[in-house]
């Protein structure tokens, strides 16, 4: 059950290298979809991803419940390809909710889920011989965002990220195209709390 957690910048490459990856590691691969599209743009982006991918993988399409997803799947395939991480997430904290009414409490509720979700995802594979990739985006190397629906968005997206790390067993981050492995190369710092 390894579970890969691949960072990156948009157009870093990352879903290019994830779809490398998953394809070296089996023929029998689930592509785990979490975009969807709500524009004309977003729909060309989508076709020039499912284009990319070979024919003969599995798409899911989930913009909400992996847990779920993956809970039904499991057993059918080698790997299970998440992309991605963060537009999952925008999913989830715009569901349902008008984006000028998110509280700080409804925002930790949200990352509460968030997490809840990949805690069953970890706990449902342990045992399992399936390959876990997550790709998802590094967004904390800007500006502080101006707006509080974008700082919660931007600090859910990175404790998030620091969860999977945490549990991941390795950790590659891709800059301009070059992956580069960061766990478990690099000897682990402990900061005393």
């Amino acid at each position: 059950m390894p579970i890969t957690l691949i960072l990156g910048g948009a157009r870093s490459g990352k879903s290019t290298f994830a779809e490398k990856l998953a394809g070296k590691l089996s023929d029998n691969v689930a592509y785990i979809a979490t975009g969807q599209a709500f524009d004309e743009e977003m729909a060309h982006r989508i076709a020039l991803h499912k284009q990319s991918r070979p024919a003969h993988w599995s798409t899911y399409e989930e913009p909400l419940n992996i847990a779920a997803l993956i809970q039904k799947i499991i057993n059918r395939h080698d790997v299970l390809l998440l992309d991605c991480l963060t537009l999952l997430i925008s999913n989830i904290l715009l569901k349902d909710q008008n984006i000028n009414n998110l509280t700080s409490e409804i925002l930790n509720e949200k990352e509460k889920q968030i997490i809840n979700q990949f805690e069953k995802i970890i706990s449902e594979i342990k045992n399992e011989k399936v390959n876990l990739i997550i790709v998802s985006n590094e967004i904390g190397l800007g500006l502080v965002p101006g707006d509080p629906l974008s700082r919660g968005y931007r600090d859910i997206v990175g404790r998030t990220n620091q969860f999977l790390a945490k549990h991941a067993d390795q950790v590659i981050t891709v800059w301009a195209g070059i992956p580069l492995q960061i766990k478990p190369d690099l000897e682990r710092i402990v900061v005393n709390d």
